[in-house]
């Protein structure tokens, strides 16, 4: 009796230490997976991330591309107008009034960076106020109506 009781004893350990194998594997594999899931989220995540950096990184490169197209459009135009202004003998003063002149003097002697700059300044920085005391908003804003010149007669 005595070596069939160890024989029980010993079945009944195993089958608890399974049963507590299988409750700590389901604990322990729900962490898991949730850990597993968290990684993935994390790692797709980046990868979005780093596809966002690649498309701004082209986005940006497309957009200097376009600007220094401009840039040189911009400065085929103002030669013609300076070529025409010649052909056709304008005054002097219209040329600089048009600053034809000094627009290609200009484009031809300075760095793209200070052109960009001297053309802010000559076109005037411009202010998020309206004209109110000491650069604060004007109460009636919008409100008056402003001058209009007269309108020329419409045939």
């Amino acid at each position: 009796m005595q070596a069939s009781s160890e024989l029980i004893f010993a079945l009944s350990g195993v089958v608890v230490g399974i049963i507590f194998g299988v409750f700590g594997y389901r604990l322990l594999s729900r962490n898991h997976r949730e850990s597993n899931l968290m990684q993935q989220k994390l790692l797709e995540s980046e990868r979005q991330v780093e596809e966002l950096k690649a498309r701004m990184g082209t986005h940006l490169l497309d957009a200097h591309q376009h600007i220094n197209t401009l840039r040189t459009t911009a400065h085929q135009l103002e030669q013609q107008l300076a070529q025409e202004a010649r052909y056709w003998q304008l005054d002097d003063e219209k040329l600089q009034r048009l600053n034809l002149s000094s627009a290609t003097q200009k484009s031809s002697s300075e760095p793209s960076i200070l052109k960009a700059a001297d053309s802010t300044l000559e076109a005037g920085v411009p202010r998020d106020y309206a004209d109110g005391k000491s650069g604060t908003l004007s109460e009636d804003f919008g409100l008056k109506e402003r001058e209009q010149a007269p309108q020329p007669p419409r045939y």
